[in-house]
């Protein structure tokens, strides 16, 4: 065999060798997917020490979006977002069942807004953020045709209860002591929240001991939509808590809303009580 022979047929078995070794890591590259970790039930504004319902569902899903049967692995829910710095929930790790992890005990011990949650399982693969929620201290139902009201919630000596009109549809309620910062116009007590979507309401709040010497008392109110205030001006946005805030009116005839019903004070030393008329929305008021 001439040299020319014998150095082709030595490079022709290397270069095969080589496309081989391309070939055969791409192919395996190609069947190793990393899963992914998904929300398909999502958390839900839920009352303290209560558990979340529905249930928060996560599924751990391959690379084609079908859920991996095969992983009956732990998965973790933790904060995505924390703003009160709340400590973490309880029974947040569940094992999945055929790569579906239900979180049936999940439970919430401190009052706050905006929570968002993550989901985690070993090898550090991490879900995108769920929707955003609250947990509220108390959660009512409001029947189509009927009014409905909370018990009362009480923040660094400011306590409050709120009546939601009849209405033709089904509603949420919610009152909430403290879990969100000072309003820029709080002098005296802490922020109360009440919420319902579609009914107006009637608010009445407390300053349980208010300095001596001093009052009437004005109303902070806090809303993510604007309002006119005391000084008859638009309501300013409070960038700090993503809200328009401002000292509220006393009310006149057809107008305006919100505004402060009327404000008594039966002893000197005596708790202030304000009632507020109040239209459906998401407030948070202090004195």
């Amino acid at each position: 065999m001439k040299w020319s022979q014998r150095l082709a047929l030595l490079l022709a078995v290397p270069m095969a060798l080589v496309v081989a070794g391309l070939m055969l890591p791409a192919s395996a590259a190609l069947a190793w997917t990393c899963p992914t970790l998904v929300f398909t039930v999502q958390p839900t504004t839920t009352q303290v020490n209560t558990v979340m319902t529905p249930a928060v569902v996560v599924e751990v899903e391959q690379s084609n979006g079908t859920v991996d049967q095969g992983y009956n692995g732990p998965v973790t829910l933790s904060y995505a977002a924390n703003p009160i710095g709340a400590p973490a929930p309880a029974d947040s790790t569940v094992n999945a069942d055929q790569g579906v992890a239900t979180f049936s005990g999940l439970t919430f011990s401190a009052v706050g807004f905006g929570f968002e949650l993550q989901a985690s399982s070993p090898g550090n693969t991490t879900s995108s953020a769920s929707t955003p929620f609250n947990i509220v201290t108390q959660l009512v139902s409001c029947h189509s045709g009927k009014s409905c009201r909370s018990e009362t919630v009480s923040s660094a000596g400011t306590s409050g209860s709120v009546t939601a009109a009849k209405a033709h549809t089904s509603d949420m309620l919610t009152a909430t002591g403290g879990g969100f910062p000072s309003l820029s116009c709080s002098v005296h007590g802490g922020v109360l929240s009440f919420s319902v979507t579609n009914r107006a309401k009637v608010i009445t709040l407390t300053l349980d001991q208010p300095p001596a010497g001093s009052g009437p008392f004005s109303i902070c109110w806090g809303s993510p939509t604007p309002f006119i205030t005391a000084s008859n001006q638009a309501s300013g946005f409070n960038a700090a808590n993503n809200e328009y805030e401002g000292l509220l009116p006393y009310c006149w005839a057809h107008g305006p809303s919100p505004c402060i019903k009327r404000q008594i004070q039966k002893k000197c030393h005596g708790p202030v009580v304000t009632t507020i008329d109040a239209p459906p929305g998401d407030p948070r008021i202090s004195y």
